[in-house]
Parts: structure tokens; C-alpha cells; sequence
């Protein structure tokens, strides 16, 4: 094997956990499955992020507490990896884009929109109110036990 060949198994070795690091670091839990019992959601790209990164690795979530916004835009987009548990709850709100004003500041908000969830969340949702501009439209176990499957 050539120095290229270790450089490149190298450069993949690392990007493989930075992959794996960044599940760990969104729904704030390790291992697999990875437990989560209380996610607050974030920025919405790295949520996105790591679904795909559940999806493409296997590795297993528990949701088994509140996981809003962000967090269960994931549970969504990975469901396949996803169970849920009686202690399980969706938090679900409009999405924001916010933006710097151009001489400097504080964030401003630019618009609000319907989030993209898969077509029965979002059903449950308009079902259920519509997304709120403030707070969380939440889902509770039984709703959840509908569209995730229990653990």
C-alpha cells in the first residue's frame, strides 16, 4: 500500500466519525441506540445532516422524551431508524429565516413557513391547529405510537 492509499483511509476514517460525532452532537446522546429524553432542536441543517447520517449508518434512536423543532424534524426525515416510547413527545412550530441587517444589529426575522414534514405529520399537524408562529404544536405518545413505531 502507497502513502496515497493511507492518506485516503485516513481522510475517510475521520470523516466516517465526524458523521457519527455530529448524531452524537445534535440529539445530545451516544451510543446505540442513541436515547433521547429531552432535545430542544437547533439549526435545522445539521439536524438534517444527521438524519441522513442515521439513515446511511443504521445506528438506532429512542425518542423517549420531548424532542421539538429540529429534533423532531430528524425523527421524521429517519424514521426508519426512529422508535418511540410512552414518555415520547413532538414539538412542531413554523420555520423562520432570519437575517443580518445590512448596517449591523440584531437578527431579524425575514419570513415564516410551513416546515416540509412527510405528509402524515403534517396532516396530524394541520389536523391539530396548524403550526404555531410561537410555541410548539406537540404530539404526545399515542399520537406519536401512530406514526413511529414503539419500542
Amino acid at each position: 500500500m502507497n502513502w496515497c492509499h493511507v492518506v485516503f483511509a485516513s481522510v475517510l476514517a475521520v470523516a466516517s466519525q465526524a458523521r457519527a460525532d455530529m448524531v452524537s452532537e445534535v440529539l445530545g446522546c451516544e451510543g446505540d441506540p442513541c436515547i433521547v429524553r429531552n432535545n430542544p432542536g437547533g439549526e435545522i441543517g445539521a439536524y438534517r445532516a444527521a438524519a441522513r447520517e442515521l439513515l446511511r449508518s443504521g445506528k438506532r434512536v429512542v425518542i423517549d422524551g420531548p424532542c421539538l423543532s429540529a429534533c423532531a424534524m430528524l425523527a421524521d426525515q429517519a424514521r426508519s431508524r426512529v422508535c418511540v416510547t410512552s414518555r415520547a413527545k413532538f414539538g412542531f412550530h413554523k420555520g423562520f429565516v432570519m437575517a443580518h441587517p445590512m448596517a449591523g444589529g440584531p437578527m431579524q426575522l425575514v419570513k415564516r413557513f410551513d416546515p416540509s414534514h412527510s405528509r402524515d405529520v403534517a396532516g396530524w399537524v394541520k389536523k391539530n391547529g396548524g403550526y404555531p408562529a410561537r410555541g410548539f404544536r406537540v404530539m404526545g405518545p399515542r399520537a406519536a405510537k401512530r406514526i413511529w413505531r414503539s419500542c
